[in-house]
């Protein structure tokens, strides 16, 4: 049976980079930590047209790499801040596979990416936001950051791709009358 450690392994992602940048200036960002495989493990997430999304994933050596990484959160990388959030090689793999020009998921695999969430949002809320849309046992997950507080970003997957569509007509509604508004969008974003 595998370990947690095997199942998780050391991952961090990293969003706000700049869309030029490149494995070398991550590597310089963390260069504290000891990134597995050197620039084969930082792992650039693009969007459905091939361009730069500024989020990647980095693959460390060891829970104590992860801790050092996660104290860069709120850095500067040039002129802009980066976050770093602790992750996971399930989400690493699940992302990598459903984004990208030529992800072959990215046409039928019902799942929608929401950003803006109020940071108390439940799975409760966000079923009763999409009412009368068909999501799928355990199709809702909420991302945590390294502390393990909400992100204000969630992932559903709807039972087929015209009901994710029909979920992405709420674009811009507000999911509580006094908070956020919802940015909802294909995965692949």
């Amino acid at each position: 049976m595998l370990s947690t450690e095997d199942r998780e392994g050391f991952v961090v992602k990293i969003r706000g980079l700049p869309w030029s940048c490149r494995a070398n200036e991550v590597q310089c960002f963390f260069s504290e930590c000891k990134i597995q495989n050197g620039a084969s493990g930082i792992h650039f997430i693009y969007n459905r047209e091939g361009r730069p999304s500024g989020e990647a994933f980095v693959e460390l050596e060891s829970e104590d790499e992860v801790k050092l990484a996660l104290k860069k959160d709120r850095e500067t990388m040039g002129h802009r801040y980066v976050e770093v959030f602790k992750s996971n090689i399930v989400e690493m793999d699940w992302v990598l596979k459903h984004t990208g020009p030529n992800s072959p998921a990215i046409a039928n695999d019902g799942f929608v990416r929401l950003r803006g969430l109020p940071f108390h949002c439940s799975k409760e809320e966000i079923v009763q936001f999409f009412s009368g849309l068909e999501i799928v046992p355990n199709g809702i997950t909420l991302q945590v950051d390294f502390q393990g507080k909400s992100s204000g970003e969630a992932f559903v997957q709807f039972a087929s791709q015209e009901i994710a569509e029909k979920a992405l007509q709420k674009h811009k509604e507000r999911i509580s009358l006094f908070e956020y508004t919802l940015k909802l969008g294909l995965m692949a974003e």
